[in-house]
């Protein structure tokens, strides 16, 4: 693992998400893919959100914490955190969602085994009831992939 040019550089632009937050970072900080830097930036918060960006920062030194003096939206959050990736290939998580501990770890090898320079993937969406189901940006992504 190298914090100089780890594989993958995420990005997490964070804007009043406290109660989803640590669910979130969790599911970063315990990837199988350790060979990862993690870019939260946020958005000038107005919950505990910069917090427990942190917390979590103090205790794993893959996360760097950016805080904006002011809201500038979550494109212009992820525009300046590009300013900071290290790393081979970037990534862009929301800070209400979590991944698989191996999402990362198989989407590089995909990524490398293929040639590619993009992916993107299904996500699952869900509320406190449970699962409302796949995404239908990525859906229909998919269908016109494969037509």
């Amino acid at each position: 693992m190298s914090l100089d040019k780890p594989k993958i550089s995420i990005i997490v632009p964070v804007y009043n998400t406290a109660n989803y937050l640590e669910e979130c970072l969790d599911s970063l900080v315990n990837q199988s893919l350790e060979d990862i830097e993690i870019i939260c930036i946020d958005d000038k918060s107005e919950d505990n959100s910069p917090e427990i960006l942190e917390k979590y920062a103090s205790k794993d030194n893959r996360i760097k914490v950016i805080l904006n003096k002011e809201n500038t939206g979550q494109a212009i959050a992820r525009n300046i955190a590009l300013k900071s990736v290290k790393g081979e290939y970037i990534a862009f998580m929301d800070s209400d969602d979590k991944i698989d501990l191996d999402g990362y770890e198989k989407v590089l090898n995909f990524c490398e085994k293929n040639f590619l320079d993009m992916v993107l993937f299904n996500v699952v969406r869900f509320d406190k009831k449970g699962i409302i189901g796949e995404s239908e940006l990525h859906e229909k992504s998919i269908q016109n992939e494969t037509n």
